[in-house]
């Protein structure tokens, strides 16, 4: 890696260190968070000195990257610097305690990683307390160290800082007359820096609401249901604004509310229960700690947190109007925005993927809890046939069995897996005749993973081409379709079921991605039951369209772009990361498109960078895209709508996200032409990405994909409004 990238990396870990004791990675609310620390130099250059050492030792001893960036390991640090620079008269017995200390809370966090890690939950500020407490029990016998009085002198520091208008704003905020609660609040914001008065929680307020509506809303919400509790039990409320501990009614809130937990109106009503277990946590600790002369500053955060988190790890059944973030953005919103978008387009998808288990056009002649057998504990399955353009399965009288359309006909592994169970010598049936002694007739059970299986039931005798234990992949030919067992006439009888035996319970369980066709076109359906009467097909592949949208790992992609006057040649690397997530990497823009592609479909998943960038227009025009080409197909999909509305419209969308959403943006993309079926040459697709305010449309974006035989050649794009747009092109 180049010293360039290792400088920026280092510059970021500094400033999220800063950021992340909100949980943000938000730059402006960096510089905001830096400046309060300076109102007192000293604690500024303590807390900065902090997280150099340990940032410095998380990049030079190899630790995690990512999370040495996004400032994991620095921030625990910062706080204990901020906390003992404060405390003690400047000098170098005050750095050199510092940087001790910073060593040694840098060794906490990453053991507690380590333990708390293996269950899945975040260290917190656990090393901040370890760090501060040991400085302030060590701190009776510094000889040489005198405690600082700066505190009584805030006005020179801050003069050195800002000159005399620093000064001036300092005392005409402290002099305002506030409601006692919002004055203890901007206090109890300032105190999680250390900085004890108004203007430093005015200025914490402005950068929360400037990184989050969401954040900043949690933080008044937490705070004044704990105030109310106060004054509901009688507690002395002025321990709230000379104790300064207030910061973790404000941090639990922020916390659970939208940033380990997705924000809802579910994840709002659990910070109105709990605020009042964190006030009884922290009058009770505080007692307990008073007696060491301790100050108990974020544990009761971490306390509650911890339990909550860990208690929702317990849960037998994942919950969708509580759920955890797991794909962590670093911002309330775009979790809440992530988490809406994903769950629409992929809930589903947490089934392993199961094909139809044939080639070519099928008709379901009984479904899940069929008219003749599909009952009880076998309701969920399915029955396919072959029929004509006339509805008929045979041809001629169809008094043989050669005469049925679907006889001898292939069969396939609906999934990749073992063979667990083979049934075969049944004999097939004269057309109308049953054998109800050997009901299942010829069949096959695959294990794809655990407590999931698929049986095929009435193959042909002596057809079955796999041995029981041999593995399969998804769609090789296993047999042939026959009329063995309770058949009257040959079909295929294909079920899901949790356990190795042929007759086995059903499952409830859905196809992946299939085509349903209505009278001459076709419908894509994902993660669906086809029902009776459907006419069902896998996706047939076009090798023109699956070449195209085939991105490779350590592919580049080299296009000249315009864009009115001005051309651009741009180059794009198709990379994988840690995680085993693929995505186009466009450096010149510093964005990421991450995607999946199953060899029968793309989609893009999640788009992180500049929006103005061509790679977002590359992103919106094949948001979702199969590999078979359908005359007229049309396939929809939504997008988060933080990626399709900024500005005004969606800082108010933020403040009601857990509540309601307003605003919508919709994608469809059409298969336009092929200029070749057996033979394609070239391929158009269309697509178009539109946003909806109140369910009127305010915008939207047309694309056109221009394929051929060395991938997509051309994509243009307008703009739905005033028409003006541009265009991107291969460059060989």
């Amino acid at each position: 890696m180049s010293e360039t990238a290792n400088i920026k990396g280092f510059t970021k870990g500094v400033l999220n260190s800063y950021s992340q004791i909100f949980f943000s990675d938000n730059k402006i609310f960096a510089v905001i968070l830096i400046l309060v620390s300076f109102f007192d130099i000293y604690a500024g250059l303590s807390g900065l000195m902090a997280i150099l050492v340990s940032n410095g030792l998380a990049f030079g001893l190899g630790y995690n990257r990512i999370s040495t960036i996004k400032g994991a390991y620095g921030f625990n640090s910062l706080l204990v610097g901020l906390g003992t620079g404060l405390w003690y008269q400047p000098g170098m017995e005050l750095f050199i305690i510092v940087f001790i200390i910073s060593i040694l809370t840098f060794f906490i966090t990453i053991t507690l990683e380590g333990v708390l890690g293996k269950y899945g939950l975040p260290f917190l500020s656990i090393p901040f307390l370890f760090g501060i407490w040991i400085v302030a029990l060590s701190g009776y016998d510094f000889g040489s160290i005198g405690i600082s009085e700066r505190g009584l002198y805030t006005t020179n520091n801050l003069y050195l800082i800002g000159g005399k208008s620093l000064v001036d704003l300092y005392e005409w905020w402290n002099n305002l007359n506030f409601i006692p609660s919002l004055k203890i609040y901007f206090l109890s914001l300032g105190a999680i820096f250390f900085q004890y008065n108004v203007l430093s929680g005015i200025l914490i307020a402005i950068g929360l609401l400037i990184y989050s509506r969401i954040a900043f809303t949690l933080s008044i919400l937490g705070f004044f249901t704990a105030y109310l509790f106060y004054l509901v039990i009688g507690a002395d409320i002025t321990s709230l604004s000379y104790n300064y501990i207030g910061f973790n009614f404000i941090l639990t809130s922020i916390a659970l509310g939208g940033f380990f937990v997705v924000p809802s109106r579910y994840s709002y009503l659990w910070i109105v229960l709990l605020l009042p277990i964190v006030v009884l946590m922290t009058l009770s600790l505080s007692r307990v700690f008073g007696t060491f002369g301790l100050s108990i500053y974020s544990l009761p955060f971490n306390i509650i947190v911890l339990l909550f988190l860990y208690s929702l790890k317990l849960r037998l059944k994942r919950h969708n109007r509580l759920s955890e973030v797991f794909v962590q953005q670093y911002s309330p919103e775009k979790n809440l925005y992530f988490f809406k978008n994903a769950s629409e387009r992929f809930l589903e998808q947490q089934y392993f993927p199961v094909s139809l288990p044939f080639w070519g056009n099928w008709t379901v002649t009984q479904g899940h809890e069929g008219e003749y057998t599909h009952k009880g504990e076998w309701k969920h399955a399915w029955d396919f046939v072959i029929e004509d353009d006339t509805k008929k399965q045979f041809t001629g009288e169809g008094n043989n069995l050669k005469d049925y359309y679907c006889y001898g006909k292939k069969i396939l592994a609906p999934a990749a897996g073992y063979i667990m169970e083979i049934s075969d010598g049944v004999d097939d049936n004269d057309i109308g005749d049953i054998n109800v002694n050997r009901n299942w007739g010829n069949s096959i059970v695959i294990k794809h993973s655990e407590h999931l299986y698929s049986q095929l039931s009435h193959l042909k005798p002596g057809s079955i081409k796999v041995a029981k234990g041999e593995y399969v992949k998804k769609g090789q030919v296993l047999a042939v379709c026959g009329n063995s067992g309770r058949s009257p006439y040959p079909h295929l009888h294909f079920q899901m079921q949790a356990t190795p035996f042929v007759g086995s319970e059903t499952l409830d369980y859905p196809i992946s991605n299939y085509m349903l066709k209505k009278g001459d076109s076709f419908i894509m359906e994902s993660f669906k039951k086809p029902k009776e009467g459907d006419v069902v097909s896998n996706i047939e592949t076009n090798e023109l369209l699956k070449k195209a949208i085939h991105f490779i790992p350590g592919q580049t992609l080299k296009l000249t772009c315009y864009l009115g006057d001005q051309k651009e040649d741009i180059t794009w690397e198709v990379k994988t990361d840690i995680y085993n997530n693929s995505y186009i990497h466009c450096e010149e823009s510093d964005s990421f498109a991450y995607f999946y592609n199953d060899g029968t479909i793309h989609y893009f998943k999640n788009f992180v960078g500049n929006r103005k960038s061509h790679l977002f227009k590359f992103y919106l025009a094949l948001y979702k895209v199969q590999t078979g080409y359908y005359k007229d197909l049309e396939i929809s999909d939504k997008l988060p709508v933080n990626q399709s509305f900024g500005g005004a419209t969606l800082f108010l969308q933020d403040f009601i996200a857990p509540f309601h959403f307003f605003l919508k943006s919709k994608y469809k993309i059409k298969y336009e032409h092929l200029d070749n079926e057996l033979s394609p040459s070239k391929a158009i697709l269309k697509s178009v990405v539109e946003n909806f305010i109140f369910g009127n449309k305010s915008k939207s974006m047309e694309f056109e994909i221009v394929m051929d035989r060395k991938g997509i050649s051309t994509i243009k794009f307008i703009d739905g409004k005033n028409k003006a747009g541009g265009r991107c092109e291969r460059r060989n």
